[in-house]
């Protein structure tokens, strides 16, 4: 799969409610706030996420170990956003897959996605079999699905007044415009997908202080209590090599990390939006805002998307926070699906 790798937060949360309640919430369908033009995530469903406003400062690692994004001599500004606390079930990718590719919605796609590793008989097992591209636009199907199409984020390179729809395209799909001011649902970028799996607040068990804010140590799972070694506490986070049978699982049936965000390591490797490069940091220049690199989006091209945490076939050092995978645009496979995310 490699090449297939204020601090303040809000989390809002459902009242106290057993897994399965959670996961009927997950993703259904979205009220429309007043006017009908911005998709809002039902409650419970997503994470509220406010990174600190001054920044997130990138520290020095050992030589030879896993870097992640936030390396020393780089600092970072993200806007708040919400986080899926799964991955994309098959059930939901499914819904909007099907609204999607009527000749009135006018989408099509590269993949159908299936259920899971290996078309399993579960609709709640990550959608997988999906390219980046597919992805990307289904993220804008999603969107006007919900009435929202003026709050679509992908949008042609060269003009930004129209919306991809389709995944067949590669060029117009690969050179993808992202309005970052748009509402609509996306992919994380990066930065924000590493933000959200390492995010401690002021808990300092097995993690590391960057500025304001404590982060998990970049080689263990999200939500483990230790590195990638303590089988116990990889195992309770992430469904990986060593206790999967190389099968994903339902979303959500392992213990979620310190925002309540489930499999953020292992079941599914999750599609990010940005190209791959070795240095995170090569394009920073292009995301400047008030002498700050500010949500950044990864390099102006490339050859592969970046991919996050790790799947149901990974070993453990695989699934590590820190790990940064790849994957060409058009790849699919039966451990990478993805997560969604929005502006609050």
């Amino acid at each position: 799969m490699k090449k297939s790798n204020s601090n303040v937060f809000t989390i809002e949360k459902a009242a106290a409610l057993i897994i399965a309640a959670v996961l009927a919430l997950v993703f259904t369908a979205c009220p429309q706030s007043e006017g009908g033009e911005t998709p809002i995530p039902p409650e419970g469903s997503f994470v509220k996420i406010i990174p600190p406003t001054t920044g997130i400062v990138g520290i020095a690692v050992d030589p030879g170990t896993v870097k992640g994004v936030f390396i020393e001599g780089r600092k970072i500004k993200l806007n708040p956003y919400m986080l899926g606390k799964t991955e994309v079930p098959y059930k939901l990718w499914k819904e909007v897959y099907d609204w999607a590719i009527q000749p009135a919605n006018g989408y099509m796609f590269a993949n159908e996605g299936q259920k899971g590793s290996n078309r399993s008989e579960s609709e709640n097992e990550p959608v997988t079999c999906v390219s980046w591209r597919d992805c990307i636009v289904w993220c804008n199907a999603y969107t006007q699905m919900k009435n929202a199409e003026s709050e679509c984020v992908y949008r042609k390179k060269d003009n930004h007044n129209e919306i991809l729809k389709d995944a067949k395209n590669e060029a117009e799909c690969d050179a993808a415009y992202a309005d970052m001011s748009k509402k609509g649902y996306r992919l994380p970028t990066e930065a924000e997908w590493e933000y959200a799996a390492r995010w401690q607040g002021n808990d300092s068990t097995n993690a590391d202080k960057y500025g304001e804010v404590w982060l998990t140590k970049l080689n263990s799972a999200s939500g483990a209590k230790a590195d990638w070694n303590d089988a116990a506490e990889t195992g309770a986070v992430a469904w990986y090599s060593d206790n999967s049978g190389g099968k994903t699982y339902p979303v959500g049936e392992k213990r979620a990390n310190a925002l309540g965000l489930y499999d953020m390591s292992g079941n599914a490797w999750e599609w990010c939006f940005d190209w791959y490069n070795t240095d995170p940091a090569l394009n920073d220049s292009a995301y400047i805002e008030d002498e700050i690199v500010t949500d950044p989006q990864g390099s102006s091209a490339g050859k592969y998307r970046i991919s996050r945490g790790g799947g149901c076939g990974s070993y453990a050092k695989d699934c590590v926070v820190g790990d940064r995978g790849r994957t060409t645009p058009k790849g699919s496979n039966g451990d990478l699906g993805f997560r969604l995310v929005c502006r609050p």
